[in-house]
């Protein structure tokens, strides 16, 4: 079990943090579901495609700090673990003034994609006004987001705080979409879009830098704090996580782009819905992911091994319990359920979206293995592959979108991203944990597997009579009834049920009382 290898404290703040996770993930998917066919009523499909681009160029413009998030995680944990607070202090202190002086680079980036965009994205005369306008409020967004940000990860990552850092998210989540409903509504269109986004941006990341304060009271950002040596530190393990990043950004972010520039904006919103889902089928995956990273950060990965061994098995185990059903239910049903949820003009994203879940649940299977690489200062070799699988996309996508359209644009990203996870992670993770491949394979991936083959034929037994989203919620019940007690019995150690009994015990024993 997970929480057996860590600190009565980390225990409670693991599930504070998952359980954090979860509400901000399911209030947003929640969000998305009734917002994204309201959006694309209102300001149409093109206008969509426009959204969609813009923000894989949000992403893009995120690449500029670097990798110094990741670090700022890694030296805050630390730091805080061996009550170093003037080490912490220069970590961020340092971080931040970096990030800052990046800021200036996002600027100027946004005013040049902001001229250029007709050119780059081939826009409609209609809506060149409002593309510009929309492209300066994000950049500024990520602008100013850069510095502050550091505040953001520090609490997160850091202090392991990621219930705080999600509360801020879940509040931030709402006010966006109320003043997306509000702005849209006024008329203001893509411009609405990009002065919601920006609002819930900057008060989340002012509200988390207040949190960061009141639970630092010593924390200090004071310039006389930054330090050489800290900035080599950071540079050192930066580098190697900003290439990560950046294979990341590339594979998930340029296929809109290939798709805007060889196929127009309006097929950038079909390809674009099927990579929503994908996309949070992967935060689903991360709520769980995310959380081991700082904890692997706080172990030796020589004297600690049985321990990150440890959590490798069971945080595999773990998420693939979560995101392999998930996974089964959006190959077999995407298809009706995007027809049911944004219409026929978007039928072509079914099979999108199946081949890229293909690449997508291999890569879940390892996103444990990953998340310790880049733990421990173990993750070079992950990033350089990482970065060649994202060039290979990129090369792939352009070739076969000329040939096979919007599905060879999804097989560009689905073979790098399934040799990577199957031919690299898994003896990557292994070797840094000790133990053999066969027994990660029995351990971690078999009894998810096993927990998902009579919920699996139930969604293919269903898939052809589901004829609305309400016979796809209760179908989706039915699944869940199949499911709940093969992954109990299938899925999880015996010292896991006893943890679940005994929490259901005490529950129904409150609830008597």
């Amino acid at each position: 079990m997970i929480l057996a290898y860590i600190g009565l404290s980390m225990k409670r703040q693991f599930v504070k943090n998952l359980s954090s996770n979860w509400a901000v993930y399911l209030t947003a998917a929640a969000l998305s579901f009734f917002l994204t066919p309201y959006i694309i009523n209102q300001v149409g499909q093109a206008a969509y495609g426009v959204w969609i681009l813009v923000g894989s160029f949000s992403g893009y413009l995120g690449l500029f700090d670097f990798g110094i998030g990741f670090a700022v995680v890694r030296f805050v944990a630390r730091y805080q673990k061996t009550g170093e607070p003037q080490r912490r202090n220069e970590v961020v202190a340092t971080a931040f003034y970096i990030a800052a002086g990046l800021a200036l680079l996002v600027l100027a980036a946004t005013i040049y994609i902001m001229i250029e965009a007709p050119v780059l994205f081939d826009l409609p005369d209609n809506l060149i006004g409002q593309s510009r306008m929309v492209i300066l409020l994000i950049g500024l967004s990520i602008a100013v987001g850069f510095p502050l940000s550091i505040f953001s990860e520090a609490l997160a990552g850091g202090l392991y705080r990621f219930d705080l850092f999600n509360t801020v998210s879940l509040l931030m989540a709402l006010l966006r979409s109320a003043l997306t409903i509000i702005l849209l509504e006024m008329g203001y269109g893509l411009i609405g879009l990009g002065v919601a986004a920006l609002i819930g941006s900057l008060l989340g990341y002012l509200w988390r830098m207040r949190m960061l304060f009141r639970l630092l009271p010593d924390l200090s950002i004071h310039p006389r704090l930054i330090s050489r040596s800290v900035l080599s530190q950071i540079g050192d393990y930066s580098f190697f996580s900003f290439l990560l990043v950046l294979s990341g950004r590339i594979a998930f972010y340029s296929d809109s782009f290939i798709v805007g520039f060889y196929r127009g904006v309006e097929e950038v919103a079909v390809f674009g819905i099927a990579v929503k889902l994908t996309e949070y089928l992967r935060q689903m995956s991360f709520t769980v992911s995310r959380l081991f990273s700082p904890v692997a950060a706080r172990f030796d990965p020589e004297a600690d091994q049985p321990t990150l061994r440890r959590l490798l098995y069971d945080g595999s185990r773990i998420n693939l319990l979560f995101s392999m059903p998930v996974s089964l239910l959006l190959f077999f049903w995407g298809g009706r359920f995007i027809d049911l949820w944004v219409g026929e003009d978007f039928a072509a994203s079914a099979v999108i979206l199946q081949i890229l879940l293909i690449g997508h649940l291999l890569s879940f299977m390892q996103g444990i293995g990953g998340e310790l690489l880049l733990g421990v200062g173990r993750h070079r070799l992950f990033s350089i592959l990482s970065i060649a699988g994202a060039i290979i996309n990129i090369v792939l996508s352009i070739i076969l979108v000329k040939t096979m359209g919007l599905i060879g644009v999804a097989w560009g990203t689905t073979i790098p991203l399934a040799v990577l996870s199957i031919g690299y992670l898994p003896f990557a993770a292994v070797r840094l944990v000790g133990g053999g491949i066969w027994s990660f394979v029995v351990r971690a991936i078999f009894p998810a597997v096993a927990a998902s083959i009579i919920p699996g034929v139930g969604i293919i037994v269903v898939a052809q009579r589901i004829d609305s989203l309400g016979t796809m919620l209760l179908a989706g019940g039915f699944i869940s009834l199949l499911y709940l007690p093969s992954a109990y019995f299938l899925g999880l150690s015996s010292s896991e049920r006893v943890i679940i009994k005994s929490g259901i015990n005490r529950l129904l024993g409150a609830n008597k009382t």
